[in-house]
């Protein structure tokens, strides 16, 4: 009689060996998660992506392995494991489910094209399975916090009609009444979280103890002052910030002013991304209602209506904020404008080609060359010089974008600061843009800084476009190349070399240039 008890194939062997890894090495990447070893749960599965190749729960746990460290750029990270991983396996409803609830919970206005794709990825979630726990997990989710807020100031949906409160409002409120009620913010937590652990399906209990949590951690004392006291330092930051705006020829305390304002306005910032990431936290604790009603279980009191001393922080602020509009008009003197050292943007003749595309239009105006398209192109950057490489045939194949751009500012005494160059990477991270991946370079003999990134839209491959950014004693600019799948050094090698033409050029001011052309040489790094 046949034995078929092992009845596998030579060729099915190894693949279900390789099968029985894989989900051994996702096993140990989960493991590392649930330890809270983020670093090596990261490490891990991207070994196993290497040597097993694209695996959807992989790059679900790559990518949740960087949001566990509560940073924008694990996050940016995160965001492209989730899309490597969409790219090979697009219907896979736990990566969707995973890249949704990171748009989701993304700050609308840190990163508004990343919250903006939460809604479509829930939209697709809920097309492949409708009734399915990753689609229920997403509609609490997308509901938002304050959603699950009662009229009454929070607790389980079902105990009262649910209105839109505001989650922050009511979590500031819930933690202040803790600190006022404890002798120190350490019992308060204490207390707290007995509470919560007590009643895990009350979320306005959950998200105050995830909050004290966080405000007791070593560093983070300071930011319990806007908790306490929300009224004095958010009228302090006003009064500061007006006062900064004065000239410093009619107040020498402006730039004090400015560093006390920043004191101030920081650790709100901070203490607001802190209460995000508690609601966070604590909404991935809350648990279903019991069966039967606890006796003991009570709603926290709500947070009171705003009153009096709200409408005149108001006032206060509007009050503020027009000083801080109209004083630098009012206040300003001839010493504020004369700068000695400078001289004013040079006007930097253009390189006839570059990278074996054509001169397409020019700002200043090029003899011979259009100057109305480069205007309108970088009409929202203040520039003295702007120009596009490419041909109308380009223009229309790229979709109304020219082959390379260049735009930016010269004159004597410049001196731009080297953050100026994260200008394009900051302005990125608020677009509908996906950053694939950033660099510093060198910046050659000029000196300065040198920064690149690489980037594309939703509908474009990875690295579609590729904008370099420099600042040095003499200028400031960024090019940008739409060239797909450029490299570091090609990319860099590219903007020293429009860079060093603007400057040489610059220099000559007047005299022939390169070749004998008056508006600029050709600049060729090849195609």
């Amino acid at each position: 009689m046949q034995n078929t008890e092992h009845d596998t194939s030579p060729e099915e062997a190894p693949e279900a060996v390789a099968a029985q890894e894989k989900a051994a090495a996702a096993n140990e990447v989960q493991a590392a998660l649930g330890g809270r070893r983020p670093a090596e749960a990261r490490a891990q599965a991207t070994a196993a992506l290497e040597r097993y190749g694209p695996d959807p729960l992989l790059y679900t746990l790559l990518g949740r392995a960087h949001v566990a460290e509560n940073e924008d750029d694990h996050d940016d990270e995160a965001e492209r494991a989730y899309r490597r991983g969409l790219d090979a396996f697009p219907d896979d409803l736990g990566l969707l489910t995973a890249y949704a609830e990171l748009c989701l919970e993304s700050d609308a206005l840190d990163r508004p094209g990343r919250h903006a794709r939460g809604p479509g990825l829930v939209a697709r979630v809920g097309e492949l399975a409708p009734d399915s726990p990753h689609m229920l997990r997403l509609d609490g989710i997308s509901k938002g916090i304050g959603g699950l807020m009662a009229a009454t100031g929070g607790g389980r949906p079902s105990l009262a009609t649910p209105i839109p409160l505001s989650a922050a409002h009511t979590q500031r409120h819930d933690v202040r009444a803790a600190l006022a009620a404890a002798p120190n913010l350490a019992e308060a937590t204490r207390l707290a979280e007995e509470e919560s652990r007590h009643y895990p399906y009350d979320l306005r209990r959950l998200i105050r103890a995830e909050t004290l949590a966080s405000l007791g951690r070593p560093g983070r004392r300071l930011l319990t002052a806007p908790v306490r006291a929300p009224y004095l330092t958010v009228t302090l930051a006003l009064a500061l910030g007006a006062l900064a705006m004065i000239p410093r020829s009619a107040s020498p305390l402006s730039l004090w002013a400015a560093a006390a304002a920043l004191l101030i306005f920081i650790p709100n910032r901070l203490l607001g991304a802190l209460e995000h990431r508690a609601r966070t936290r604590a909404a991935s604790r809350l648990q279903p209602p019991p069966a039967d009603t606890d006796p003991s279980y009570t709603l926290l009191p709500p947070p009171p209506a705003p009153g009096a001393r709200d409408a005149a922080v108001v006032v206060t602020a509007v009050a503020l904020g027009a000083f801080a509009l109209f004083s630098p008009a009012l206040l300003v003197t001839s010493s504020d404008t004369d700068d000695p050292h400078s001289t004013g943007p040079a006007s930097v003749p253009a390189p006839t080609s570059f990278r074996g595309r054509p001169l397409l239009s020019a700002q200043p105006a090029v003899d011979g060359v259009d100057s109305k398209m480069a205007g309108m192109w970088v009409n929202a950057f203040d520039t003295s010089f702007a120009y596009l490489y490419g041909t109308m045939e380009q223009l229309a194949s790229y979709g109304a974008q020219p082959a390379a751009y260049a735009f930016g500012s010269t004159g004597d005494g410049l001196d731009a600061p080297p953050d100026v160059a994260d200008g394009t990477r900051l302005g990125l991270t608020e677009s509908d843009a996906v950053i694939d991946d950033s660099w510093d370079a060198s910046p050659g003999i000029t000196g300065g800084r040198l920064h690149c990134v690489s980037y594309a839209a939703d509908t474009e491959a990875e690295g579609a476009h590729t904008a370099c950014s420099w600042t040095d004693s003499r200028s400031y600019g960024t090019l940008v190349l739409n060239e797909p799948g450029l490299d570091h050094e090609t990319a860099a090698a590219a903007a020293r070399e429009m860079r060093d033409a603007i400057l040489r050029e610059g220099t000559a001011s007047g005299t022939q240039a390169l070749g004998g052309h008056r508006d600029g040489p050709d600049v060729s790094g090849g195609a």
